[in-house]
């Protein structure tokens, strides 16, 4: 599918960018997971990996913005691998919290479709999924 030139500006932007909202720079962090973190919402989102992305789904980070670039992602590969397994990415999607999906019904279902487009080879994964 062809992207139109809003969604290119928009994939060209961080989610600092997008959420006009820059987190103040730290000598240290309190945690690795944290620095990765700060460091990742610097990053333009259509560069950002899939374990990127799996972190920051994680910590409910820039979901607004991230969930529909990981299902563009998950649309051509339903098993695509952060650094952990095939399948992590979807697996994370899938437990975030409900009240996301609840306010973003249009994603919740593009994302419902590939699940059951994909239902075998996530079962044969063994991918445990959250129902949505």
């Amino acid at each position: 599918m062809k992207k139109n030139k809003n969604e290119l500006q928009f994939e060209q932007k961080s989610l600092e960018d997008l959420e006009g909202s820059k987190w103040p720079d730290l000598k240290e962090y309190p945690t690795n997971l944290i620095k990765r973190c700060h460091d990742y919402r610097k990053i333009p989102i259509n560069r950002l990996t899939p374990e990127q992305l799996r972190t920051l789904i994680g910590q409910n980070i820039g979901l607004k913005h991230l969930i529909p670039v990981t299902i563009e992602l998950l649309s051509k590969d339903i098993l695509t691998e952060g650094d952990l397994y095939p399948g992590d990415l979807l697996e994370r999607t899938t437990k975030i919290e409900d009240r996301f999906w609840t306010e973003n019904l249009v994603l919740k279902e593009q994302l419902s479709k590939l699940i059951d487009l994909n239902s075998e080879k996530i079962r044969n994964k063994n991918l445990q999924l959250k129902s949505l």
